[in-house]
């Protein structure tokens, strides 16, 4: 009896220590989602900071067409570094559509997949009924140019070019649509 309690405490130690890595592979959401992109905990100093150019990069999309960053003049940009595993980075995936939605042609979004097969999330749109343009960047190509500690991770890029918003983790999607909203009516005004 004293082994299999053994066993059991270590096989639920086992499984915490799983969790906890797997939700912090996803990155830490923040307490409130009000990040300001200065150097610290979750970003890589002097490389991506609120004000500097944001790196261009062309990306294959999806639908077979292409998201290339410099070609969205006089928009507002919302990049975001997500996965399917990843239950913040789902979490606020509804709070994209309604964003494209409200701000229409004044928002070029793009939710770029991190690592991911492509029928993997090619089924996790359709079971979810997402039709947002998404990349896949399975050698993460886009990501070295946007270093972070983990996802989700989303910049708002001004029409400018400049970053004018950089957000580690997610709460809910209705937090994160307010979130979004009031840094893009800050970029479009």
């Amino acid at each position: 009896m004293h082994t299999s309690k053994t066993g059991k405490l270590l096989a639920l130690t086992a499984l915490c220590a799983l969790l906890f890595l797997a939700l912090a592979s996803c990155g830490s959401p923040s307490a409130s989602p009000s990040q300001t992109g200065e150097p610290g905990e979750g970003f890589a100093p002097g490389v991506i900071a609120v004000g500097a150019a944001a790196p261009d990069f062309t990306a294959p999309l999806l639908d077979g067409t292409s998201f290339q960053l410099s070609e969205q003049k006089d928009k507002a940009v919302l990049l975001n570094f997500w996965a399917t595993w990843c239950g913040p980075c789902v979490g606020e995936l509804p709070a994209f559509t309604r964003l494209i939605e409200t701000y229409g042609d004044k928002l070029a979004l793009l939710a770029v997949n991190c690592g991911e097969d492509e029928q993997t999330v090619i089924d996790f749109l359709e079971r979810n009924g997402y039709t947002f343009p998404v990349a896949l960047d399975l050698e993460g190509e886009i990501a070295s140019l946007y270093p972070s500690d983990g996802i989700p991770y989303t910049l708002i890029i001004a029409p400018d070019g400049a970053i004018s918003s950089i957000q580690l983790g997610a709460l809910d999607a209705d937090t994160m649509f307010d979130h979004y909203s009031a840094e893009l009516d800050k970029v479009l005004s």
